[in-house]
């Protein structure tokens, strides 16, 4: 299988670009969630598909490539790949780059994941105190069946 290397150039370079462009919604995401405005972050979780679809697209093609030359579907196959040919071999320093940005991209999405776990956490803690429940252990009886004890206290009374 003959690939032009210009094209080989272009995938990587559209690649970056859309990790680039990702790296910066999830650096967004992060100061949107650290300031609690909820309200703005559906228009970057949208551009944050749009990019991700790109990339999975790159993906597939990446590996319609390697499977055509029987290369393993993975980052190394295209590194071996990259390295067969004199031609390409200029190009594996790029994709080295690219793999390390998305191992960064991977890093902040996985950080700002963490950031909304722990802000669900703490809401849905709220809400059972609002609602005069508080999250008990479970335990287990003397048959060893696992019970929810459960205890209910009030905010108010009326």
């Amino acid at each position: 299988m003959s690939l032009d290397i210009t094209l080989l150039r272009q995938m990587i370079t559209q690649d970056s670009a859309a990790i680039s462009q990702l790296k910066h919604l999830l650096a967004q995401e992060r100061i949107l969630l650290e300031q609690r405005k909820q309200d703005e972050l559906p228009q970057i979780i949208e551009q944050k598909a749009i990019l991700v679809e790109q990339l999975n697209n790159s993906a597939k093609q990446r590996q319609q490539i390697l499977n055509a030359l029987s290369l393993p579907a993975n980052a190394n196959g295209w590194d071996l790949f990259l390295q067969r040919n004199a031609a390409t071999l200029p190009l594996r320093d790029e994709w080295k780059m690219l793999v390390s940005e998305f191992e960064d991209c991977q890093k902040m999405n996985d950080i700002n994941g963490k950031m909304i776990a722990r802000s669900q956490q703490t809401l849905s803690h709220l809400l059972g105190l609002l609602r005069g429940k508080v999250a008990a252990p479970a335990l287990y009886n003397a048959q060893g069946a696992k019970t929810q004890y459960t205890s209910s206290y009030t905010v108010a009374k009326a």
